[in-house]
């Protein structure tokens, strides 16, 4: 696979990270920036698109909501040179700023699929301020779960639309309700096929309004 700058894109790798706290509200495109930078810094051979304007060859599976972190997030990388794993994960790892860290790499089929196309969906940990009872609450949750539809609204492309998102919620569980905190976990549709952000899940649970703190920790994907 050869681009405009005649490089050779001979291999890919898969590498799983975290963003943590203090980089929550890093957005998505500078997010990208940021790992750039890093692999320029340790010395990895990125392969570029072809065309005026030559990007690094980086594909993320899934952008994560502004103001979330992230604690097994994926991404694929394609390099012009060969590398170890253990090599790439070693000098990156050294190059990225606080509260990003590159947990693990591994070598991927240049012809495998997407990451994008595989997604499926996505594990969220949610603590919320809550001033319900653990009974209320649960009552809230399961009434969500029987629930055949729940129309919500959103805005894209400038414009609100109305969307149930009955069949995107897999499911929701109250983990822990103390000192007016509830730990909720959720499993939510992800990628091309459908996806729902864990703040629709907090607003139709009424719960929407209070400090929170979400963390997506998990990605699922096809096999």
């Amino acid at each position: 696979m050869t681009n405009d700058k005649g490089q050779v894109t001979k291999y890919r790798y898969r590498l799983t990270f975290s963003k943590g706290y203090r980089v929550k509200y890093v957005a998505h495109l500078d997010g990208v920036k940021v790992w750039t930078r890093a692999f320029r810094r340790a010395g990895i051979p990125l392969a570029y698109t072809g065309g005026f304007n030559p990007q690094a060859r980086i594909q993320v599976a899934a952008s994560l909501p502004l103001g979330s972190m992230g604690e097994a997030e994926v991404m694929d990388i394609y390099l012009s040179q060969e590398m170890k794993p253990k090599d790439i994960l070693k000098r990156v790892g050294s190059a990225l700023p606080e509260d990003f860290e590159l947990l693990n790499v591994e070598s991927v089929d240049l012809k495998a699929p997407a990451l994008q196309a595989k997604l499926r969906q996505a594990d969220y940990k949610v603590i919320v301020a809550s001033e319900l009872s653990p009974e209320e609450l649960q009552q809230r949750i399961d009434a969500l779960l029987k629930a055949e539809t729940i129309i919500q609204s959103r805005i894209r492309r400038r414009k609100e639309e109305s969307f149930d998102m009955r069949p995107l919620l897999r499911s929701l569980n109250l983990e822990t309700l103390n000192k007016g905190e509830a730990t909720l976990t959720m499993r939510l549709s992800a990628g091309q096929q459908g996806n729902l952000r864990p703040d629709a899940v907090l607003k139709a649970l009424g719960v929407d309004e209070g400090w929170q703190q979400i963390a997506r920790t998990k990605l699922i994907f096809s096999i």
